[in-house]
């Protein structure tokens, strides 16, 4: 019995000693992103652009529009400053907390609402610290209140104004959610392969209409039945992934772009984007130490990472990247979402590789 326990012990111990290594390695890998650009170019569910002072180190497939996920919200932040830079909102307005769960749906947003709750826990939120928390922490809830405060129409009129050439429409993502549970109940579909196919072949313009039609039932607090029958299974979670808000690499690089240079906005909207956009990055105090100014924004869901950022270095060198995938595989997903910010770190601080990326 004792020589069987230390038999099994040790291959306990050496199964241990090697998930160790294998994380080691699975977590250090900066370049993987990059490697999963190049080799999945010519299917068009990846793009990836870097640009250093002006010049492109790499570029693949700039102008395929690809679903944005949470990085569609820098399209709104930016909107939220121009009307704060009119005054046509008040970034100080309190808004009941009251007023944002009307838009949450629990476990779908990767905690980031709770987190952000957490640590900022109060009766009350500026608007200011609800844009925070839509781009900062990436509250889902928080945005699809902005959405609605700011408005649908004037958020999509944005993208005209910044010469956006390959963006989709940009509807409540929260309330599309709820199109399932809001059709099976409807069409009285009682089958799953049937809602499937349904929301497969539903036309782009049928499903924001219903994503409008379910955010207006939300913003007036109308509890409805299917808002208990949210579809989480991996197939449908597809399908509302695949039909987010699109955009392409080029759009996104423009507008890190704009911010970068400081010459496309007012100084009060171009003030109030980087406060926001800045907020995540500057939480780590040695960011500060090198950096003159920088944002960012990324994005994820189970297929899909996006991440948008522009740097200025305390030296003046700018930099600005984009990252955009979709139909990524749950391990290719985790690989990548694990090590981005060691492949941006590495763009930012090691010449020797940008001279290799290309």
């Amino acid at each position: 019995m004792l020589k069987f326990t230390i038999i099994l012990l040790a291959i306990v111990f050496v199964l241990v000693i090697g998930m160790l290594i294998w994380l080691k390695r699975f977590q250090n890998d900066p370049d993987v992103a990059l490697r999963y650009a190049k080799k999945r170019k010519g299917e068009k569910d990846v793009s990836l652009i870097i640009r250093r002072n002006s010049q492109e180190l790499i570029s693949i497939n700039p102008n395929v529009a690809l679903p944005l996920a949470s990085t569609v919200k820098v399209i709104l932040v930016i909107e939220y400053a121009r009307q704060v830079s009119n005054k046509m909102i008040d970034e100080n307005t309190l808004v009941p907390k009251e007023e944002l769960l009307k838009y949450y749906i629990d476990q779908t947003d990767g905690r980031a609402h709770k987190k952000w709750v957490e640590e900022n826990d109060k009766n009350h939120y500026t608007l200011k610290e609800i844009a925070i928390g839509m781009a900062a922490y990436s509250s889902n809830a928080n945005t699809e209140f902005l959405l609605n405060y700011i408005g649908i129409a004037e958020v999509n009129n944005i993208l005209e104004s910044l010469k956006l050439k390959n963006h989709s429409y940009i509807f409540p993502i929260v309330s599309s959610l709820h199109i399932p549970g809001y059709i099976r109940m409807k069409e009285k579909i009682t089958d799953k392969k049937d809602l499937l196919n349904r929301m497969k072949t539903m036309s782009m313009d049928e499903y924001i209409k219903y994503a409008q039609i379910i955010h207006d039932h939300l913003t007036n607090k109308e509890n409805r039945d299917y808002m208990e029958d949210v579809k989480v299974d991996y197939e449908f979670q597809k399908i509302w992934s695949d039909r987010l808000p699109s955009g392409s690499a080029s759009d996104y690089l423009s507008i890190m772009k704009m911010i970068n240079g400081r010459e496309a906005f007012n100084s009060t909207m171009q003030s109030c984007i980087e406060e926001i956009l800045s907020y995540s990055l500057y939480i780590n105090e040695e960011n500060r130490k090198w950096i003159q100014r920088g944002g960012m924004k990324g994005g994820s869901t189970l297929f899909v990472y996006t991440y948008a950022s522009y740097t200025t270095d305390k030296i003046g060198n700018q930099t600005e990247i984009v990252f955009l995938s979709n139909n990524l595989s749950a391990l290719t997903s985790k690989k990548i979402k694990m090590n981005f910010n060691q492949f941006a770190l590495k763009i930012l601080t090691n010449e020797s590789f940008r001279k290799q990326i290309s």
